[in-house]
């Protein structure tokens, strides 16, 4: 198992093998770190049901893919098709093809809505979703407005 979260001073990850325990986990560049409420749980299959550093329940799960890359080869496949507009069918079969590989071939990670840790190495339980852009924004708006 991995956990990847970042420290809320400086955004340096933090990375743990373990469920945390309750108190302060130092961030290894301010020193500062983030708190961990330490109440993490998995079921009997091993998949996550409580955030180890915030308690939540909700998750979502989503591919093991960098977005910044992703952004950058779909700015590249266009590119390329502009520059070699000949050749358009060919570069965009390519590059679907390679996406078609990165989708089936990459695992999948399991995200907490509330502290957006990212839980590697885990069963994925089905009762895990993708993303539901209304389950987000009920935590990342709660306590705004009003």
């Amino acid at each position: 198992m991995e956990i990847n979260t970042f420290c809320p001073e400086c955004e340096n990850g933090i990375f743990l093998y373990e469920m945390p325990k309750p108190g302060l986990i130092p961030c290894k560049r301010c020193g500062k770190g983030r708190e961990a409420e330490g109440k993490g749980e998995l079921d009997a299959q091993g998949s996550i049901q409580k955030c180890g550093l915030c308690g939540c329940a909700e998750f979502y799960q989503q591919k093991d893919f960098n977005t910044k890359l992703g952004l950058w080869m779909v700015i590249l496949m266009v590119a390329l098709a502009l520059i070699f507009n000949r050749w358009l069918i060919p570069i965009l079969v390519g590059f679907a093809a390679l996406d078609l590989i990165l989708y089936f071939g990459l695992p999948n990670i399991v995200l907490c809505y509330s502290c957006r840790a990212i839980y590697r190495g885990l069963p994925i339980s089905p009762r895990i979703e993708g993303f539901d852009l209304k389950v987000h924004d009920q935590y990342a708006f709660k306590g705004k407005g009003k």
